[in-house]
């Protein structure tokens, strides 16, 4: 099995790989108390200063760095939007094919198939975002456990618990972007295609009807707002689905404006055949409280 050190080198996406917790480097930090005899861990306080001053260094690399891409990719993003408004998108006769990929080589050289092309590099660049969360996550969690497994100073629940509030583990702002980017997606195969986006990828994990006032947190995963809003009344404090901590604060939680457009062109109520999420429908109906005849 692959050492998580090279695991990383090997995963990293090389544009970026200058950006990734220096795991490597903070291990060798370690490596004078790091003995075969578990059973006695040793304390340096001079190696514990700099271990964390390094780890924190780092975290705070990862965090900037973030920063920085997401705020290109939104606005990478908006010129794609901007770009896809302008483009001859509505082509007859429609084009047949299942896959952006295979549209691209069908339209190839148009204005629809340079589009999807320019589309499809950008995805690829937020799905390594994706990628780069989870990985320097899980090397904030593999590089404290080593820590803790050879001191008698803990530090690994504390700085998770800080991971948790940085930017790149907790922000909503790239939530909305993975889903406004399968959305920018579904948009232009059914322009292209004729065809409508399958109803049951945009259904509540919790009421399993059609999104209503969807909201999407920083995981990417999508619920109605309604749905969110109970499990934050519970004091619910992670994703229901992946079960990521999350700040479920109704303060803060917006309703996603791109997916709920799309939802309402696609999926209009009475039409989607797919049961409508109980409480919003409810609410329309005068049953604010989505309770129903008994």
């Amino acid at each position: 099995q692959m050492k998580f050190g090279k695991r990383i080198r090997a995963e990293a996406c090389k544009a970026w790989e200058d950006f990734y917790l220096d795991y490597k480097g903070l291990k060798n930090i370690l490596k004078p108390i790091m003995t075969e005899d578990d059973s006695s861990p040793i304390e340096d306080e001079e190696i514990e200063d700099t271990f964390m001053a390094a780890l924190m260094k780092e975290i705070d690399k990862v965090d900037n760095f973030f920063k920085t891409t997401e705020n290109e990719l939104y606005a990478e993003f908006r010129n794609l939007c901007e770009q896809a408004s302008r483009a001859p998108l509505e082509i007859e006769p429609p084009v047949q094919c299942q896959t952006l990929e295979k549209l691209m080589l069908a339209l190839e050289e148009s204005p629809a198939g340079n589009l999807i092309k320019e589309f499809l590099s950008f995805s690829t660049k937020v799905d390594n975002m994706r990628k780069f969360v989870m990985t320097n996550t899980l090397a904030v969690v593999k590089i404290t456990k080593k820590h803790d497994k050879h001191s008698p100073r803990q530090l690994q629940w504390e700085t998770v618990q800080a991971v948790h509030r940085r930017h790149f583990y907790n922000s909503s702002l790239f939530g909305s972007l993975i889903t406004d980017t399968e959305v920018f997606a579904a948009q232009m195969m059914s322009r292209l295609t004729k065809t409508a986006p399958s109803a049951e990828n945009y259904s509540c994990p919790i009421c399993l009807g059609i999104l209503c006032n969807p909201v999407v947190l920083s995981c990417g995963h999508r619920f109605c707002m309604k749905c969110v809003s109970a499990a934050s009344y519970f004091c619910q404090t992670s994703c229901p689905v992946c079960r990521k901590e999350q700040i479920l604060d109704m303060e803060t939680i917006k309703v996603d404006t791109l997916l709920s457009h799309f939802l309402d062109r696609y999926f209009p109520e009475g039409q989607s055949g797919v049961q409508q999420c109980r409480a919003c429908a409810a609410r329309r109906l005068g049953d604010p409280l989505g309770l129903g005849s008994s």
